[in-house]
């Protein structure tokens, strides 16, 4: 049974904690009845505690970045490894919060968090990215009993990402972007636009995995890891236009690799054939615009130095004269768009959903259609035509043009065809002067008549 008693001006409780141990807490109350009240609830809790029913206090002494780092090391998976270790030491290990300890991380604390990352202007998925990593760092504590508190960031909301629109290629721009990719990326990138595959699957491809005489490939790795993102191995049919891709990327690699790296070795993560795409992009016009920009000007730090247009001719500048040095600005497209753009070409070419999803190995229909179909505004174009034509299409209705004067027209014909047009029959002539609404009190109305007779 809990007790209070007061000592020095400060009353305290007697109470037994969720693990069966006597215990004194000093307490704040200012009279008996406050402290009797604070026991009864520590009493309460203990109790549910004890019974399972309550989480036991934790008595976890670690900061949140050294919690954070023995995630990193004990329970993170070597693949994800330094990407959460970059996030965290941009978010956690170099803020405020990653000193502060780990009982007095709450769901406040990181919602706070989350904001001042709202505030620097950083996109909802960084967002979602980092309350992921903090939910699994405390859900693998619980689970090793380093933290038997409650999960902070379970009651934290996932921000909505809006979906954005992704450039993709259409049918006839194949060629003239693989024509200008240079030599030893061009068999990869072909691969990376007819099987849809990701740049790591790309990148850990083997020879065991390619069966040219039966038109097969085996996808069941990404860079040197034994499995791919979607935990299973599926087969793929590898198209006729890849096909001499294929046999000219075999025929040149020296290594077990199929698009390897120009030492034989795999291609590791920090290749970057974003770079390549860009370049190539602008090399086969498939740019937004072109930037302008006069080199003397820019060496002299004048302003403007640099115009856009929509095509690359020479131009003069407007300040001194010199010739402008066109500049591509390639369309905002992304290495891993390749994949999507292999998505809406099946669509486009009437491949069903169904099959279009087992060619990208998604287990859920929702994101092939959700995150990777983008068809173009001409395919609905062709969809909005085929609904059944109006057969009683709406005519111009004339009201304004009527009531502009015409020359030529006495005043007496400018009013009655005022009067006569049929957009304009709501006007009667009603009313003393002919035009303006019927009311009780006008002379033309009975009730106005009625109110000049006399009185019987």
């Amino acid at each position: 049974m809990a007790s209070v008693y007061q000592k020095r001006g400060s009353w305290y409780v007697k109470f037994l904690d969720g693990q069966g141990r006597r215990r004194q807490l000093r307490t704040r109350a200012r009279t008996r009845s406050e402290a009797k009240g604070l026991a009864y609830e520590l009493e309460r809790s203990a109790e549910r505690q004890r019974l399972g029913l309550e989480p036991l206090p934790s008595e976890c002494k670690l900061t949140f970045a050294e919690l954070c780092e023995w995630w990193l090391k004990n329970r993170c998976s070597v693949k994800r490894a330094d990407r959460e270790r970059h996030r965290l030491k941009r978010h956690v290990f170099d803020s405020k919060i990653g000193g502060m300890p780990v009982p007095q991380i709450t769901t406040g604390v990181i919602e706070d968090l989350l904001r001042g990352m709202e505030r620097q202007g950083l996109r909802p998925a960084t967002f979602n990215g980092l309350r992921g990593t903090l939910h699994t760092v405390f859900s693998r504590a619980r689970k090793s009993r380093i933290w038997t508190g409650p999960n902070p960031t379970s009651e934290v909301e996932r921000r909505k990402n809006p979906q954005k629109i992704r450039v993709t290629l259409a049918a006839e721009e194949i060629s003239p972007l693989l024509l200008h990719v240079p030599d030893d990326w061009r068999d990869l990138f072909a691969a990376a636009i007819y099987t849809g595959m990701r740049k790591g699957e790309l990148f850990g491809l083997r020879r065991q995995d390619v069966d040219l005489r039966e038109r097969l490939i085996v996808v069941r790795r990404s860079y040197d890891f034994d499995t791919t993102k979607g935990k299973h191995a599926d087969v793929l049919p590898i198209a006729f236009a890849l096909l001499p891709y294929l046999e000219h990327a075999l025929e040149r690699s020296t290594s077990e690799f199929v698009f390897p790296g120009p030492n034989g070795k795999m291609r590791g993560e920090e290749a970057d054939p974003q770079k390549v795409l860009r370049h190539a992009m602008g090399r086969a016009g498939l740019v937004d615009d072109y930037e302008h920009i006069c080199r003397r000007c820019k060496a002299a730090a004048r302003l403007p130095c640099a115009e856009r247009h929509p095509d690359a001719t020479l131009r003069t500048c407007r300040t001194c004269g010199m010739k402008l040095w066109p500049r591509a600005i390639p369309r905002a497209m992304r290495f891993h768009d390749l994949r999507h753009s292999a998505t809406t070409l099946l669509l486009r070419a009437g491949v069903d959903l169904h099959r279009v999803q087992r060619i990208l190995r998604h287990r859920d229909v929702k994101l092939t259609t959700g995150t990777y179909a983008h068809l173009l505004v001409e395919d609905l174009r062709a969809a909005v035509e085929a609904l059944p034509a109006s057969t009683h299409p709406p005519k111009p209705r004339e009201f304004a043009t009527r009531l502009l004067p015409v020359e030529g027209q006495s005043p007496k014909a400018k009013a009655a065809a005022v009067q006569n047009h049929p957009g304009n029959r709501g006007l009667q002539p009603v009313g003393e002067t002919g035009f303006e609404p019927a009311t009780p009190w006008s002379r033309t109305k009975c009730s106005t008549r009625l109110s000049h007779s006399p009185i019987s």
